[in-house]
């Protein structure tokens, strides 16, 4: 119950406009509803204790809201009110009821306490949501909000999740150092499902307790989460960016992070990850991923290869998914390392032949051997003349043959039988008018085996790079 000492005192502040501190001073919250209710003055208050409830739902106040570092005992009621500025900071709480709220400027709750929930669904805040260094021991509803400026909780600790899903955030999100609990509902520590930011998401060292589910979300720049720290409590999935789009993702984990993330069917302009560094505990889906560039080098990662790339993919690919080793060969030949390019379209041919089975892993064995799938096509002239010295080297040694026709017969040459042998298409009159026997036959058997085969991969090779 107010005494008439600080009733007196907290009209005459308010008729004035002026900033009172009632030093812990009991208010009821009655009257504080009934002034801004009637208007005709300015509540800048701090340092009350506030009894009973204040309600404003559904009330219209054209003049900001500013109850800083006071004590309620009982939830801030303001469903479907309408105001111009809102500031709780420092304050404690039961809880904060909002739904439909409608503010003009800024929603301040800075460095509180609110041993409830905070209802903001579906909130229009012209200006910011602030949060920041503030703990929430029940959960932060802003499903389908409207907010002019940005949703800040840096350094804010949420006991019961972060729900965003739906919001439309023209700002920035920024979450940074943040600690999350799960929802007891979904188990999701952050819902935020098709949010659509008109700027960045900060989720720098965020401690998440459940899943973050960002499924569809919509950022205008990058999407950050650096040392962030993930967590599958019940296995599964700790990370969902399913169909997510930024122009930037920096990606990288904090090493104590576990359970799946999923990139699928994401699309990104840039992608900044470690897979270096990459946590042991956390598995990778990367299907349907697309990218134009890799970020090879910032202040969020360190040099890696193609080598270490192909390592890490490898440990979360299984059987023929071309999808990744294509993303990753197109951005690094728009980078201008075309031989880090090949590298990758290698590993995927051999992945693809070796998903054949075990005559298909043959076929791919020799393919990579011969010219290195068609990327490599050295290879053949290098195999090309090894066959040719070898068999004229045998035949210069073993010869000459036996001619079949003695008097048609040309003049002795092993290197052009050898070349006659060894080129499938290729008649030069030498290979038919020789006769060989025992080891001489063995060994012209090999070259024109080895011909074909490598006639074989040289076409199948040239048609792979016409194709590309």
């Amino acid at each position: 119950m107010t005494d008439l000492r600080t009733r007196r005192r907290v009209r005459r502040a308010f008729r004035d406009g002026v900033p009172l501190d009632l030093g812990g001073a009991a208010v009821d919250g009655e009257l504080l509803a009934r002034l801004l209710r009637d208007g005709g003055g300015r509540l800048n208050l701090s340092g009350a204790h506030v009894t009973g409830s204040v309600d404003l739902t559904g009330a219209r106040i054209d003049m900001p809201l500013r109850l800083r570092g006071c004590v309620f005992d009982e939830p801030l009621l303001l469903d479907h009110a309408d105001l111009v500025q809102v500031n709780l900071d420092g304050c404690t709480l039961p809880g904060i009821e909002a739904d439909g709220l409608r503010v003009a400027g800024d929603l301040g709750v800075r460095d509180a306490t609110v041993t409830g929930d905070v209802w903001l669904l579906p909130a229009r805040i012209g200006g910011s949501v602030e949060l920041d260094g503030s703990r929430i021991g029940g959960g932060v509803h802003l499903q389908r909000a409207e907010i002019g400026g940005g949703v800040h909780l840096r350094g804010t600790t949420v006991g019961l999740g972060l729900r965003l899903t739906g919001a439309r955030v023209t700002g920035s999100v920024d979450l940074r150092a943040a600690r999350i609990g799960p929802d007891p509902d979904t188990g999701a520590a952050i819902s935020a499902g098709s949010l659509v930011v008109g700027g960045s998401l900060f989720a720098h060292e965020v401690i998440a307790g459940g899943e973050i589910h960002l499924v569809g979300v919509q950022v205008g720049g990058s999407l950050t989460m650096r040392d962030t720290v993930l967590s599958a409590p019940g296995g599964g999935y700790s990370l969902l960016l399913i169909e997510a789009q930024a122009r930037l993702l920096t990606l990288r984990p904090a090493p104590e992070s576990t359970g799946t993330i999923s990139l699928r069917d994401a699309r990104f302009g840039r992608l900044a990850d470690d897979p270096v560094r990459w946590p042991a505990g956390c598995e990778v889906e990367l299907d349907g991923l697309t990218y134009d560039r890799l970020a090879r080098r910032s202040e969020d990662v360190v040099e890696w290869t193609a080598r270490q790339r192909l390592a890490w993919m490898a440990r979360y690919t299984s059987g023929y998914a071309p999808g990744p080793y294509d993303q990753l060969a197109a951005a690094l030949a728009r980078d201008g390392r075309e031989q880090e390019a090949r590298q990758v379209r290698v590993v995927r041919e051999r992945r693809r032949y070796r998903a054949m089975g075990w005559a298909g892993a043959v076929w791919g064995a020799v393919q990579e051997a011969g010219i290195g799938f068609g990327y490599r096509p050295g290879r053949a002239l290098t195999w090309l003349l090894a066959v040719v010295a070898a068999s004229t080297a045998w035949f210069a040694w073993s010869g000459p043959l036996r001619a079949v026709k003695p008097d048609e017969a040309p003049t002795w040459d092993p290197f052009l039988y050898s070349v006659d042998l060894l080129v499938p298409l290729l008649d030069l009159g030498h290979d038919k008018v020789w006769d060989p026997v025992g080891a001489d036959k063995a060994v012209a058997l090999a070259v024109m085996v080895a011909g074909w085969v490598l006639a074989t991969t040289v076409i199948t090779g040239a048609g792979r790079t016409l194709g590309r």
